[in-house]
């Protein structure tokens, strides 16, 4: 047979949670780019962070975590830099698409929670109540710091 380098990688469905009773909850590649929508980076990170915990993958767990911050720290030292009347869609879409992607590529497609009897999906009200959640994380995360440094003087 030969590899398609296209298809989406076969996500190992044994995952440590199930142990045969109820089905483990995940969220979906769609769920993850809303909670990023809504929630911003640290939303980004939580849905990401959490659906590679159900997988019981620690490392891409850390990644994560590490590669938020970085983008977390890029968004602080990137955002006082923008002219006034730059429209902030266009990183909302970036990030929300990069939290789209990683859950397709690494994670499980819609389909692939569908087909298994091991998981599940979240529901929508919880992602959306995380999303709002985190979206104050993200306030705190970004605005707080950039408050600090217009307080002091370093950005305008």
């Amino acid at each position: 047979m030969v590899h398609n380098p296209y298809s989406t990688p076969a996500a190992d469905l044994a995952t440590p949670a199930f142990a045969g009773g109820e089905p483990v909850r995940i969220y979906s590649p769609t769920q993850a780019a809303c909670g990023a929508l809504v929630g911003g980076p640290v939303g980004l990170i939580y849905f990401l962070y959490a659906n590679f915990g159900v997988l019981g993958n620690a490392e891409a767990q850390r990644k994560t975590v590490a590669w938020g911050v970085a983008l977390i720290v890029a968004l602080v030292i990137l955002l006082p830099l923008l002219p006034d009347r730059m429209p902030s869609t266009p990183l909302t879409v970036a990030y929300m698409l990069a939290a789209q992607q990683v859950a397709v590529k690494h994670q499980m497609t819609k389909a692939a929670i569908i087909a298994s009897p091991q998981h599940d999906f979240h529901s929508n009200w919880r992602v959306f109540g995380l999303g709002l959640l985190t979206m104050v994380g993200t306030g705190v995360a970004v605005l707080v710091p950039i408050g600090v440094l217009a307080y002091f003087g370093l950005v305008s």
